[in-house]
């Protein structure tokens, strides 16, 4: 199920397509391997948003190969960014990719569980992305928010999870703890007091948190 109608998606993917060559292989090997990385769409929303914001400091939730890491690392040069992946295959692949960018100078890797990790990381950030495990949110934004900066933004990826979420009843049954934890998340992010919350209709649906 698509949030967005195909053509309309298929139309600003055209107009959109990365230039860089490290990040079109990098787009042809997770095509070709199944990994999930962030649309086309998304990365130049979520370069722009750091553009705007130029965050020093970044915690990424969730490596996979490096993609969105370098995609922000490129809009702020500057930044320092942290990142968590679990998969040992996906970590030593952005490991590879990130040194190829020439990034891994602001880039920190980590293998590891994020939950077990953001009970060690004491550093403050600018900005947080998450795009991980999506029936662990409320878990990550509970151990990683206290270490956002107030008028920091929290950044969440597939947040309405193929449309399932917007729906009153979900027919995929295996799909019905995320489905249930998200919208438990949404719920979270859009009436606290602490944060002031927009959901983006774009690709599989984006929140973005404003600390106050």
């Amino acid at each position: 199920m698509e949030i967005v109608a195909n053509y309309v998606s298929e139309y600003i993917r055209s107009l959109e397509q990365s230039k860089e060559p490290i990040l079109i292989e990098m787009e042809e090997y997770a095509s070709i391997n199944k990994v999930p990385i962030i649309e086309v769409e998304v990365a130049r929303f979520l370069e722009f948003l750091v553009m705007l914001k130029k965050p020093k400091r970044i915690l990424e939730i969730g490596t996979a190969i490096g993609y969105s890491s370098i995609i922000m690392n490129r809009a702020y040069p500057d930044s320092i960014i942290t990142t968590i992946e679990i998969d040992e295959k996906n970590f030593l692949k952005a490991k590879e990719f990130i040194k190829r960018a020439g990034c891994e100078k602001n880039i920190d890797l980590i293998y590891a569980d994020a939950n077990d990790a953001l009970d060690f990381i004491t550093d403050e950030y600018d900005m947080i992305f998450m795009d991980a495990a999506k029936g662990q949110y409320i878990s990550f934004f509970e151990k990683s928010i206290e270490r956002l900066n107030h008028g920091g933004i929290l950044v969440s990826d597939n947040i309405l999870f193929r449309g399932l979420v917007a729906k009153e009843k979900n027919n995929i049954r295996r799909k019905n703890t995320i489905v249930k934890r998200l919208k438990e998340f949404l719920k979270i992010i859009t009436n606290s007091d602490k944060f002031s919350t927009t959901i983006i209709p774009i690709d599989d649906g984006m929140a973005i948190c404003y600390k106050k």
